[in-house]
């Protein structure tokens, strides 16, 4: 049976601990901004950064009368801090990688008893003593059964960062992306670990699943006379009809975002999407090329600012939820192998 989606809050939870501790975020981005600390790109972004973060936890002037007892970079130097005089994290002791690989069992222990919390708690600590790839694998694994999807991405994506052939990290991201109903990078992502580990046969058979669901996708969209959404693949949309644009979703506000009018005023001023707008402009260009363009567009949006573009996924997806139907399927089953 396949996994079904966590619901979305119908209200946002915010406590007042937490709007306190992004007004300390925020004073110490002011504070380096106003130390001539950062480029003037460096600037616009921070800019746009805390206009995010003011709107995502509705702060107020009001909220800024919070004073913090220390600058919150004291506070996480005091706790996190690397050693005097260190500018990377220390190599693990000998005695820190057996402790660390002695709490990995206990995890993938309690991944099997379905405590998948605590099983988080025990793959933290082994990350905290030595950083392993597939460490941040089986975490990415837990955070699957938990669907907390992005953050298993996020774990694999680090875990490539930390080694590049680790098929298995590859294979787990897709996992995730499936159940995001993100199939074309989860095609994408099971391509790239069978290319590691051809003779997977759990790789294979999930990519089959995914390249299934994509066509099915396709072919809805092309009954339905809708053209599949070349964006739809960032935003994860799944609709039978291809548009990827859930009702409901407030587009004026969308486009009077200051870091989508800043991404849109970057791309541009990019010559290649200069050139792409010409062609199309100059009349003639046949719908496939249209389609052609928007896949180019969505993938230089990608690339130019994979932050924001997560952002706007999240907003889609959450807006979708209650429009979204789970199938059944192997790369919608959560992962239970450990290492």
């Amino acid at each position: 049976m396949a996994e079904e989606s966590a619901p979305a809050a119908t209200t946002a939870v915010i406590s007042s601990d937490e709007k306190n501790f992004v007004v300390s975020f925020i004073q110490f981005i002011r504070h380096k901004v106003s130390a001539n600390q950062c480029t003037e790109d460096q600037i616009e972004a921070l800019e746009v950064a805390v206009q995010c973060m003011e709107s995502a936890f509705g702060l107020t002037d009001a909220n800024y009368a919070f004073q913090p007892s220390k600058p919150l970079l004291d506070v996480f130097i005091a706790a996190e801090g690397l050693p005097s005089g260190e500018d990377k994290l220390p190599e693990p002791t000998e005695a820190e990688i057996a402790e660390a690989n002695k709490l990995k069992e206990e995890g993938n222990d309690l991944m099997k008893a379905s405590q998948f919390d605590a099983a988080v708690s025990k793959y933290n600590e082994a990350i905290k003593l030595n950083r392993d790839p597939v460490y941040f694998c089986n975490r990415a694994a837990a955070y699957c059964r938990l669907e907390q999807y992005d953050l298993a991405i996020q774990d694999c994506r680090t875990a490539l960062a930390l080694d590049p052939k680790y098929s298995k990290a590859y294979g787990r991201m897709g996992l995730a992306l499936s159940c995001q109903n993100r199939y074309e990078q989860a095609v994408e992502a099971y391509k790239k670990a069978l290319e590691l580990d051809p003779n997977q046969e759990s790789f294979k058979n999930n990519l089959k699943i995914a390249e299934e669901k994509v066509k099915e996708l396709e072919a809805a969209a092309q009954a339905s006379g809708v053209p599949p959404n070349p964006f739809a693949a960032m935003f994860g949309a799944g609709g039978a009809s291809g548009a990827g644009l859930p009702p409901g979703m407030d587009f004026a506000s969308l486009f009077n975002n200051p870091q989508m009018l800043n991404m849109a005023q970057t791309l541009m001023n990019d010559p290649n999407i200069q050139n792409m707008m010409g062609q199309l402009m100059s009349g003639g260009a046949g719908f496939g090329n249209i389609f052609q363009a928007g896949q180019q567009l969505a993938q230089q949006m990608q690339q130019t600012n994979p932050e924001f573009v997560e952002q706007l996924r999240r907003q889609f997806e959450d807006h979708g939820r209650s429009n979204e139907n789970d199938e059944g399927g192997e790369n919608n089953q959560p992962d239970r192998q450990q290492q």
